[in-house]
């Protein structure tokens, strides 16, 4: 691989991490001031609110995961008109879901609401909030879809400079208007109102990428049953996804506590964000590799896999050990010890997990980027009884330990069976089936030491000296030989 396209890839997942990152930091900053500015109940339905509008990839029926796919393998061959015409039936589809989910919201949300104790003074402002999500979601499935076009374009520079700026306002703009009103529905327009602005940049930015005559691009039918073929199978996966990401808590109210959900689900929180940034690099990765796979380049799919997995274990294991060496300080320090004692074991165990999880992110993306999202959806099928019976026996047999050892345990099962998978459906792909078990077997390993150490030495002693073996280890086991040389290089330029 040129180191052109190295830059490239480089600059684009740097690009892309900043987008997923920027309204988790905007978030992080303004929901002190809203919890205290909108009171309780009023933040709730704004944060449900934004679950749905985070939701929105889903929402879509597996149509931006589609056209993502479609776009980038007709990149090289496929002419502009082609390229128009896909685009054309992911926005006719995807803006069709949107109306009707919509107007099923509007249609609902007064039963939606009519549970409510009509004496609460936001009851009405929660009902106005749910108008605006039913008529605001034909916008946000549509701006799922424009970024979905520039990523299989590759754009991910153009959508980053919107995303970005979009990601931060979502909950500054919410947060400016608290000195002038204290209403939710306000806040959710307002929110709402730099999404659906963000959806419209989107979609120029795109046009002016796509800008040719229609008349040569008509033809959406036969782009449109292929992406309710592939859209069809990414809306089971991710379906059969929520279940496995979140039945645990649900479990956990029913067979132990309402509270134990906060003590489990804050410490679960915290480790799972970290999948944010090896989930930029799969999503810039998996263009990538369905344009490699048209140009049937074996070796080029190999290296792009290979070293996809190298850089997700770079950036995501030495913060794993220090979040394990570090569990109850941080959880006493962000929530205080009613939290951290039950917590702290949970974020340990969930740790192995999540670096399993990072892990399979790539193959995940392979198997995509080769238009067979029917392979992840049915292991994930097969994963869902099994992972349910496995936590029904763990959650009342180890507590919350048992719940948090069920979820990696399932977590490992998926990441042995996408590289199982990626490997039987493409050429070249053991030799990275075999360099991602060696990593997960080695960053498994250090994550547990580090846990141990930590409990010998205290977690900063622990952390410290671990960090340092970690750092080792990348040098000499994770980074590949031009990656050494250009670390080197720029530390000579900087300090000789």
């Amino acid at each position: 691989m040129s180191n052109q396209t190295n830059d490239s890839i480089g600059r684009n997942t740097a690009w892309n991490a900043g987008a997923q990152l920027a309204p988790v930091a905007s978030a992080a900053i303004a929901l002190p001031f809203l919890a205290r500015g909108l009171g309780e109940e009023r933040l709730g339905i704004l944060l449900l609110v934004w679950t749905v509008v985070s939701l929105a990839s889903i929402l879509d029926f597996g149509v931006g995961r589609a056209l993502t796919q479609m776009i980038a393998a007709r990149r090289g061959s496929g002419t502009l008109y082609e390229l128009n015409s896909i685009f054309r039936a992911g926005v006719w589809l995807s803006g069709l879901i949107g109306l009707s989910v919509g107007a099923l919201v509007l249609a609902t949300s007064s039963w939606l609401t009519s549970s409510m104790p009509d004496v609460t003074s936001w009851v009405s402002e929660a009902r106005a909030s749910l108008l605006l999500v039913g008529l605001g979601l034909p916008f946000l499935l549509l701006s799922n879809t424009f970024r979905a076009t520039l990523d299989g374009l590759e754009q991910f520079q153009l959508s980053a400079r919107v995303r970005i700026p979009v990601g931060i306002l979502t909950f500054i703009v919410p947060l400016a208007m608290l000195p002038f009103t204290k209403r939710v529905d306000l806040a959710v327009a307002g929110l709402l109102t730099v999404r659906c602005a963000g959806s419209l940049v989107l979609g120029f930015v795109v046009s002016r990428l796509l800008s040719v005559s229609s008349k040569n691009s008509n033809n959406t039918l036969q782009p449109l049953k292929e992406l309710l073929h592939l859209g069809g199978w990414v809306s089971v996966s991710n379906l059969a996804s929520i279940i496995l990401v979140y039945a645990d808590r649900f479990l956990i109210a029913s067979l132990v506590s309402v509270a134990a959900v906060a003590h489990y689900t804050t410490a679960s929180e915290i480790v799972t964000r970290l999948l944010l940034v090896p989930i930029a690099v799969a999503g810039v990765w998996f263009p990538a590799l369905a344009r490699a796979h048209q140009r049937v380049d074996d070796e080029e799919r190999r290296d792009l896999n290979e070293r996809g997995v190298r850089l997700v274990t770079i950036v995501t294991l030495p913060i794993l050990i220090l979040l394990v060496a570090m569990a109850d300080p941080i959880l006493r320090l962000w929530v205080g010890s009613a939290i951290a004692d039950p917590g702290a074991p949970v974020l340990q165990w969930l740790s192995l997990g999540v670096f399993m999880n990072a892990l399979a992110q790539i193959p995940f993306a392979t198997l995509h980027a080769r238009a067979r999202p029917d392979a992840p959806a049915i292991l994930h099928l097969i994963e869902l009884p099994l992972y349910l019976t496995l936590l029904w026996w763990a959650l009342p047999t180890f507590g919350l330990v048992g719940a948090a050892m069920a979820w990696t345990a399932r977590a490992g099962f998926d990441f042995l069976g996408l590289l199982i998978l990626t490997a039987r459906l493409e050429s070249n792909f053991s030799k990275v089936g075999r360099i991602s078990v060696r990593l997960a077997s080695e960053g498994i390993v250090l994550l547990l030491v580090t846990l141990a150490l930590s409990r010998i030495l205290g977690p900063s002693l622990g952390a410290l000296i671990l960090v340092a073996v970690c750092n080792v280890w990348l040098w000499k086991r994770v980074l590949i030989a031009a990656w050494r040389t250009e670390i080197s290089d720029r530390i000579q330029r900087t300090f000789c």
